[in-house]
């Protein structure tokens, strides 16, 4: 049986996987889905503000899945995210984007910068839960344009111990289910994981493949049954 014992907001390593993106034009209807397909039960998260889209959590423990669909298609337009979520749309991909989570991102961007990357700025982002209670964070992209990426962005959380969304509550049909592993598809893989070494450190959460599109390919997550494998 999986072990998910430790706190999201416990001692861990500088960074870590924190959470993947899943395009869905309409966010009940794919939670719906998600859950008849793979047991998974996703949860109301909120509404992106300045941003156009919202989202539904499956909290994972430790990470957590992001259905995120366009609620505003003209503000959607004017941010890097939206454009991301219509493009992944557009395109019938499963997946828009990855995120690992740091405790200290001026550091993160400080080492970046320092290693030649030509990163754009920090961005604050926030949204109220259903429940009112409002979670704040801020953002690093490492590449500063709209196209699919193997790489993922950075994200510090500005919350309370307990409110990681990883952390709430969800019955899952297999039981409590982790995330195992993160693999991603890239046109230069050895670039990629030299990158991937440089953000995140030597880890058994992701992998790379070689592949004709950059972005993430493939989710293997584990619960009381045995793998559970999204592409």
């Amino acid at each position: 049986m999986p072990d998910f014992s430790q706190s999201a907001r416990g001692v861990e390593p500088a960074t870590v996987v924190d959470h993947v993106l899943l395009p869905v034009a309409d966010l009940e209807e794919g939670a719906r889905r998600l859950y008849a397909r793979f047991g998974l039960n996703g949860t109301p998260g909120g509404r992106h503000p300045n941003v156009g889209t919202a989202n539904f959590i499956v909290p994972l423990g430790l990470q957590y899945l992001e259905l995120i669909a366009i609620v505003d298609p003209q503000e959607a337009a004017r941010s890097s995210l939206g454009r991301r979520v219509a493009r992944a749309l557009k395109e019938g991909r499963t997946f828009v984007a990855w995120a690992l989570r740091t405790q200290d991102l001026d550091a993160v961007r400080a080492k970046l910068q320092g290693a030649g990357w030509d990163v754009p700025a920090l961005v604050d982002g926030s949204r109220k839960r259903p429940d009112g209670q409002v979670l704040r964070w801020r953002t690093q992209d490492v590449e500063g344009d709209s196209d699919p990426t193997a790489l993922p962005f950075v994200i510090e959380w500005l919350i309370p111990d307990g409110l990681h969304p990883g952390e709430a509550a969800a019955v899952h049909r297999g039981g409590a289910t982790a995330l195992r592993r993160v693999v991603v598809g890239a046109r230069q893989p050895g670039l990629v994981r030299d990158q991937l070494e440089l953000l995140l450190g030597q880890s058994r959460l992701y992998d790379v493949r070689q592949s004709d599109a950059d972005g993430v390919e493939e989710l293997a997550l584990e619960n009381e049954d045995g793998a559970l494998v999204i592409t």
